[in-house]
């Protein structure tokens, strides 16, 4: 992202009632061909590997909200607050964001999606005008009915190129402000194939975790088997009942 850019975004995002799009580019620098997901893990921070592996509310877009988180705390320093399934509405029937965020003491929550045109066809304007609209509505309806504190919020879209990039911010650019609201629009280019093909993959549940991982059941069996801890313990005891 450019410096003035990543400037105006950061200003942006504190500020109620202002709307921006910028856009970025992000390149990782792995394939992520054979196990996939497993390969992808350890490289994200745990918080994006927490989105990863728990479940969402469905779809297929896990590793592109776990992506998205990982640009924001690299880039910005965001702090998960909560996922998916941990935000909560009245009512509860409406449209939903994928995650919050803490930015400089400021929640925001984000919802993630993929500029995808139909196989074998350039990406229009009318695809990219009905893609926004809808997600910016979205936004707006699931801001009206979270529960938690919502600042602002964020919808990052995901593209291949730069010409969809161009071809999003020029839909952006018809819009009227009360659609635009107070969104802040971040469109970032990459072309990682598994962001955009994620649909037609195993489900991620079946992944394991990162290598050498070990959930709280674990430590507290491994706490409880290691023989100098018992050792200290007994001792303790007689201590205490001598």
């Amino acid at each position: 992202m450019a410096a003035e850019q990543s400037t105006l975004f950061s200003a942006f995002l504190t500020v109620p009632g202002l709307a921006l799009l910028v856009r970025s580019e992000c390149q990782p620098t792995t394939s992520a061909r054979g196990q996939e997901v497993e390969e992808l893990a350890p490289m994200l921070s745990s918080s994006a590997q927490r989105m990863l592996l728990e479940n969402n509310a469905g779809g297929s877009s896990r590793i592109s909200e776990a992506m998205s988180l990982e640009c924001l705390y690299r880039a910005f320093g965001a702090k998960l607050l909560k996922t998916e399934m941990e935000l909560r509405y009245w009512p509860s029937n409406g449209s939903i964001t994928d995650y919050s965020i803490e930015v400089d003491t400021v929640c925001l929550g984000v919802s993630v999606t993929r500029a995808m045109g139909r196989p074998g066809e350039q990406y229009s304007v009318e695809a990219a005008e009905a893609l926004l609209r809808k997600k910016l509505t979205g936004v707006l309806r699931s801001s009206e009915t979270c529960m938690d504190d919502l600042k602002k919020q964020i919808l990052h879209v995901w593209a291949r190129t730069s010409h969809e990039a161009d071809v999003i911010e020029l839909a952006y650019s018809t819009f009227d402000p009360e659609l635009v609201s107070s969104t802040v629009v971040l469109v970032t280019v990459c072309n990682f194939a598994l962001l955009f093909e994620e649909k037609s993959r195993s489900p991620i549940s079946r992944c394991r975790p990162p290598k050498g991982f070990k959930d709280e059941a674990h430590i507290r069996v491994l706490q409880e088997s290691d023989p100098i801890g018992c050792n200290c313990s007994r001792a303790r005891e007689d201590v205490l009942c001598s």
